[in-house]
C-alpha cells in the first residue's frame, strides 16, 4: 500500500486531509506535532509528502533540511499546503494547494504522484436509479458510478461503442436532475468476473457549465457523506475547509 506523510498544524484541515487520503485508499502518517514530523520525516520512507506552509517555516530547520534532501532524491515528491501569512520557503520542486482545498484538485495531484495510471476525474461510487434514451426507445438503468466526465450504468439492454444517447439521472439530495447527453465508451459483458453484471461506460459530451458545477458540487456532497474519522474534526464543516472549482 502506498504510503503518504501528512503534516500540517491545522487540526481540523489535517483531521479531514487525512479521512479522505484513507478513503482513496492510502496508508496516512499524519501529525500537526513539527517534533513528530521530524521524526517520521527521518524514519519512514514516505511515496508522497503534504505539508503545511506554517510546518515547513518552523524556527527548527531540521524539518525543512530533511524534506528537500527528500525531494531531493527524486523519489518523493511534496505539496504544499498554503497558510494565510506564511511564505513559501522551499526551494526544491513542489506543488502548491489553496486552503480551503480544492477536492478534485487535491485528487488529480495525488493520483499524479502515486498512481502509474493516474486518473484525472474523482470517481464516485453510487447507487442512483436513472434513465436513458437510445433512439426512440428509453430504458430505465442503474447507476453505478460517477464522475464529471461520464457514468458507468447497469443495463441489460446492448449498446455498441460510440452509440450517442441521453441519460437522465437525479442528483438526490439536491432536489434536482440532469439531463445529459453521452456516448458509448465500453461495455461491460456478464461474466463470472463481475458476477454477471452486465452494463456499460458513458461519456458526457457537450456540458454546459451549470451542469458540470452541479455535478461537481453533488460527487463533493456525497463523497463527504462517505468519508468517516473517528478524528473528524469537531464543530467544523468540511464546506470550510474543502471546496469545489465552483467555489475558487
Amino acid at each position: 500500500m502506498k504510503r503518504l506523510l501528512l503534516g500540517d498544524n491545522r487540526k481540523p484541515l489535517l483531521s479531514t486531509v487525512e479521512a479522505i487520503l484513507k478513503h482513496w485508499g492510502y496508508r496516512v502518517l499524519a501529525s500537526s506535532r513539527p517534533e513528530q514530523v521530524r521524526i517520521l520525516l527521518q524514519e519512514t520512507s514516505p511515496d508522497l509528502l503534504i505539508l503545511g506552509a506554517g510546518l515547513l517555516a518552523e524556527k527548527d530547520p531540521t524539518i525543512h533540511k530533511t524534506v528537500e534532501k527528500l525531494v531531493g532524491s527524486g523519489n518523493c515528491p511534496l505539496i504544499v499546503l498554503k497558510e494565510d501569512g506564511v511564505e513559501d520557503v522551499t526551494s526544491v520542486p513542489h506543488d502548491l494547494l489553496s486552503v480551503p482545498l480544492e477536492l478534485f484538485s487535491l485528487f488529480e495531484l495525488v493520483q499524479r504522484h502515486m498512481e502509474r495510471f493516474p486518473r484525472k476525474n474523482l470517481r464516485l461510487t453510487v447507487k442512483l436509479p436513472g434513465m436513458f434514451s437510445s433512439g426512440s426507445n428509453t430504458y430505465l438503468a442503474e447507476v453505478l458510478s460517477l464522475s464529471v466526465e461520464g457514468l458507468m450504468i447497469k443495463t441489460s439492454f446492448r449498446m455498441e461503442k460510440d452509440d450517442p444517447l441521453t441519460v437522465c439521472i437525479p442528483l438526490v439530495g439536491m432536489s434536482k436532475e440532469l439531463e445529459l447527453e453521452g456516448r458509448v465508451l465500453y461495455n461491460v459483458h456478464p461474466g463470472p468476473e463481475n458476477n454477471y453484471m452486465q452494463g456499460a461506460g458513458i461519456g458526457f459530451v457537450n456540458l454546459t457549465p451549470e451542469t458540470s458545477e452541479a455535478l461537481e458540487e453533488f460527487i463533493k456532497k456525497r463523497f463527504f457523506g462517505d468519508v468517516t474519522s473517528d478524528d473528524a474534526p469537531q464543530g467544523v464543516s468540511s464546506d470550510q475547509l474543502i471546496q469545489t472549482r465552483k467555489d475558487s
